[in-house]
């Protein structure tokens, strides 16, 4: 059996319901091609190498599908060249079955998130530290 991988960006400003819209349209577009999908998991905001279509930014979506029909996997390849849904896509085709990966939710908020660069060495305190547990 073959298995793919397709990587695909979406514009950045896109709000979390049109986001869902868009995966739901990829999904039934692979369907379409007999092909059953393993994983469709959201890799969030992340900056591109470059601008795209006047985009800094990009919400990155894995997917990984059982391959199906070839015929109708080019033709899922056009549309997804041709989609305003998507900014760009990659298809690749996997070695070996990829594992089911769990949906991984983000629950820290915008102030919580820690954006450590190369060469920054601190690292912000959190105020529940081991030394506050062993002054009790």
């Amino acid at each position: 059996m073959r298995y793919y991988e397709l990587l695909y960006i979406v514009n950045s400003n896109f709000e979390r319901k049109k986001i869902d819209e868009a995966m739901n349209e990829i999904d039934s577009k692979i369907k379409k091609t007999n092909s059953k999908i393993i994983n469709h998991i959201i890799w969030g905001k992340k900056k591109l190498a470059y601008k795209i279509e006047g985009n800094k930014y990009g919400t990155y979506i894995l997917v990984h599908y059982q391959g199906g029909e070839k015929d109708k996997l080019d033709d899922l390849d056009s549309w997804l060249k041709l989609s305003d849904l998507v900014i760009r896509h990659m298809i690749v085709r996997l070695e070996s079955e990829p594992d089911v990966l769990e949906k991984i939710v983000d629950t820290t908020s915008e102030e919580e998130k820690v954006d450590i660069k190369p060469g920054k060495k601190e690292v912000p305190k959190n105020n529940n530290d081991e030394e506050s547990e062993g002054e009790e």
